[in-house]
C-alpha cells in the first residue's frame, strides 16, 4: 500500500513539474484594453444625463447641465464640443438628455446624444 501510495505521488510530481501548460489564448477583453503608455492616450467613454442649455451648431457644440458623470468629473453646467454636427440636429434648450461623453487625455467631446 506504502509502495502504490508512494509511486502515485511521484507520478504526479513529476506531471506537475515536467508538463508546461501552454499561455491561454488572450480574451477579448484583454486585447482591447491598451497597456503601458497607450493606456494613457487611450479615450475613455462615460454614460451621462443632462438637460440642453445651449446650442451652437457652428462650433459646433452643446452647453448641458449634467447630472455627476461617474468616474469623471461632479454634475455641472458646461460647453462640450460634439463629434458631428448632426448630433445637434432636433435638439432645443430644456430638452433631457442621455449623452456621451469621450475623454482623450482631458479634451472631452460629445460622441452621441439621445432625447428622453
Amino acid at each position: 500500500m506504502k509502495r502504490t501510495l508512494l509511486y502515485v505521488f511521484v507520478c504526479l510530481a513529476l506531471c506537475a513539474c515536467g508538463a508546461k501548460q501552454p499561455p491561454a489564448p488572450p480574451t477579448p477583453a484583454a486585447t482591447a484594453s491598451p497597456s503601458g503608455p497607450d493606456a494613457a492616450v487611450a479615450p475613455r467613454s462615460y454614460p451621462a444625463v443632462g438637460v440642453v442649455k445651449a446650442i451652437n451648431p457652428k462650433t459646433p457644440s452643446i452647453e448641458i447641465l449634467h447630472e455627476d458623470v461617474e468616474g469623471l468629473m461632479p454634475g455641472m453646467q458646461m460647453e462640450f464640443d460634439v463629434t458631428d454636427a448632426a448630433l445637434l440636429n432636433g435638439l432645443a434648450v430644456n430638452d433631457r438628455i442621455d449623452f456621451t461623453i469621450e475623454d482623450r487625455t482631458g479634451i472631452m467631446r460629445v460622441t452621441s446624444i439621445k432625447k428622453k
